[in-house]
């Protein structure tokens, strides 16, 4: 499998595959999910919302209608500059008698849509039918443009890896960090995609087969953007791995 040295041209093909405002999470369970901090954020229920708890001390507004919720991140005014939120919330929903803990990171992104519901067989057939027919190398590059773009298909998940999980530290140069940022399962492919941010001490020219690193997994395709990195400066990795069992 050759590895993918361009964003850009996987960018460039693959940008009307997927969704890039639509999350599904799971109930019973913590998901992670990268929303905007400038516009109104939707949270879909199948059903009508029961409930949903938030830290009140946080600059946000929450408001439920039926089987939405609307989340909106306050923006703080520093004279006239306008100062958007970063700080994560932690949101719990009682949807259809389930509750979905949410941790939203607010980023400057356009609003984004999240839809709570159980992992279904017919969300599994569903990438199964999409993604089934693809050859290794397409769902490689669709897997890692996903990755690239913060995404989670219907079916998919997302979820924020803690600074403190060793297991993606990797120490293998004396020059450069490699921390794992987050991790994308892809149920009914048999692939992961974990991102890295790789930071390095002085300015190097990196290569995929840099990270070619037994600690990383089973390894299908690497990719590195940018490839060339100056001093303290940092690189996004994305390794696509084979999965244990389905994606999981």
């Amino acid at each position: 499998m050759k590895t993918c040295a361009c964003m850009t041209a996987s960018l460039l093909l693959l940008t009307s595959a997927v969704r890039a405002d639509e999350t599904t999470a799971l109930p019973e369970r913590t998901t992670a999910i990268v929303v905007s901090n400038r516009d109104v954020n939707r949270i879909y229920c199948p059903k009508d919302v029961e409930d949903v708890v938030w830290s009140k001390e946080k600059p946000v507004t929450v408001k439920v209608t039926g089987g939405n919720v609307f989340v909106k991140f306050m923006v703080a005014r520093q004279g006239e500059a306008a100062k958007f939120a970063e700080t994560p919330l932690d949101l719990h929903v009682v949807c259809a008698g389930e509750v979905y803990t949410l941790i939203l990171h607010p980023r400057d992104l356009d609003s984004a849509t999240v839809r709570l519901g159980n992992s279904t067989k017919q969300e599994l057939a569903a990438v199964v039918k999409d993604w089934g027919s693809l050859a290794l190398e397409d769902k490689v590059k669709r897997l890692t443009l996903v990755a690239y773009r913060h995404e989670a298909p219907s079916g998919f998940s997302r979820r924020m890896i803690e600074t403190t999980d060793p297991r993606f530290s990797i120490k293998a140069y004396k020059d450069m960090q490699i921390l794992g940022q987050a991790e994308t399962l892809a149920p009914g492919t048999g692939l992961r995609a974990t991102e890295y941010a790789v930071i390095a001490a002085k300015s190097m020219s990196l290569s995929e087969r840099d990270f070619l690193l037994k600690d990383m997994g089973d390894i299908v395709a690497v990719t590195v953007d940018p490839l060339n990195v100056a001093a303290q400066g940092a690189s996004r990795v994305i390794v696509i791995t084979r999965s244990a069992v389905d994606g999981h």
